[in-house]
């Protein structure tokens, strides 16, 4: 994507607070930018880190302090906010009062004021993200960021000593990168049904390697990094209360790659209900299935083995058929379970077979191909045979685990 694109970006769709950059000090400039939301997080991750991740990497934190309009108050996030004011010294603050620039020489705190003006709920941390992760988008077009990376996590998270830099090993024509994860184990029920639910999430992304699909990777927000061109060519985060990080990834790996990094962030185990859904509701829903006796369940390994033919069935045909037109309907040439013919046609695959007759080009009708059989139609596609012959299967006991009182 050219400058002037993302110029546009951020002329055009980027959030007001990054207007009120413009009297940015010139002398102000970091390595490296990560972008943090905060709503009701005690401050022990700001001592995270200022003890290693910020200095060891001169780099900026941009905390993005919201409460969404739901929640009259929230003491936690004032109480953040004076303890970082205490913490570093103050570098400069806009006229506007929404952002103060907070470091002392090795890295800085980029504080997002968007608890006296609240966010807008059905927004919620999509918002938070993307008001950082634009407010970063700007910093580095401006040359105040020299790294292209943006790196998006939560409060929750513990960061490895080369994290930051391990984006440096990344190409430019690569849109986005998933660091390792792991949630930690302190023996607690809360800890065990997230361990469940993180089982349950290595299944799917494993599930959808196994099957040959190109969106087999972890959309979780607190372990990504983009580049800053794909990130403005995607028009950022989408303004949603959860699922922003699915939605965004899904829209970047149609511009590049999605990586794979190394370094592991650990994840705190917590039954958050800032979201929907996500980590913090789904382990607080498993925990009460295992209080009740009942089993976790997860992915039936037939769902995976069936995408496998799906995907495999389409290629194979989009090839063999270049250079004619896409005639009839396709399903009824290719050897695939009636579930799955019955999830496309729910899906709409004729509107796909329609758009890929605009090329006889093999090569651009499976690319194209992927684009619209998406992350998100592949999630559908998977829930459809759940429904219709694929159960869940109850997940195995899990060993090792002491202390717990279910």
């Amino acid at each position: 994507m050219s400058r002037t694109a993302t110029d546009k970006y951020l002329h055009s769709y980027a959030e007001p607070e990054v207007r009120q950059l413009q009297d940015w000090p010139a002398h102000c400039r970091f390595a490296y930018g990560l972008v943090v939301p905060a709503f009701d997080e005690s401050p022990e991750f700001l001592q995270r880190l200022l003890a290693n991740t910020l200095p060891d990497h001169r780099a900026l934190a941009i905390i993005v302090v919201n409460r969404p309009d739901s929640v009259a108050s929230c003491e936690q996030n004032q109480r953040l906010m004076d303890v970082v004011a205490a913490e570093l010294p103050a570098l400069w603050r806009n006229p506007a009062g929404s952002l103060s620039l907070h470091g002392d020489g090795r890295c800085g705190v980029l504080l997002v004021d968007r608890h006296n003006r609240p966010i807008p709920a059905r927004q919620g941390v999509g918002l938070a993200r993307k008001l950082g992760s634009d407010l970063a988008a700007a910093l580095v077009h401006r040359g105040q960021i020299d790294s292209p990376w943006i790196h998006s996590s939560d409060a929750d998270a513990h960061w490895p000593p080369a994290y930051l830099r391990q984006s440096d090993a990344l190409t430019a024509d690569s849109a986005a990168a998933c660091y390792a994860f792991s949630h930690r184990d302190d023996g607690s029920d809360i800890a065990l049904a997230t361990r469940y639910y993180e089982l349950h999430l290595r299944n799917y992304t494993e599930g959808l390697r196994r099957a040959g699909s190109p969106y087999a990777f972890y959309t979780i927000g607190s372990i990504l990094a983009f580049h800053c061109r794909a990130y403005c060519q995607a028009r950022g985060f989408p303004k949603r209360a959860g699922g922003e990080d699915f939605y965004l990834l899904n829209k970047l790996a149609k511009l590049g790659r999605v990586e794979a990094l190394s370094a592991c962030v650990e994840l705190q185990p917590r039954l958050s209900r800032r979201v929907p859904f996500g980590t913090g509701p789904a382990s607080a829903r498993i925990l009460e299935q295992l209080q009740q006796g009942e089993p976790c369940r997860s992915y039936n390994p037939q769902v995976f083995i069936e995408l496998k033919h799906w995907l495999s069935a389409a290629q194979n045909y989009l090839r063999h058929s270049a250079g004619t037109a896409i005639a009839g309907d396709p399903l009824l040439h290719l050897d695939l379970h009636p579930a799955s013919r019955v999830a496309l046609q729910t899906l709409g695959i004729d509107t796909c077979w329609r758009h890929l007759n605009q090329s006889t080009d093999g090569a651009w009708r499976v690319q194209h191909f992927h684009h619209w059989f998406d992350a998100f139609r592949t999630l559908k596609f998977i829930h459809a045979l759940e429904c219709n012959g694929f159960p869940p299967q109850p997940l195995p006991p899990l060993p090792g685990h002491r202390g717990t009182s279910i």
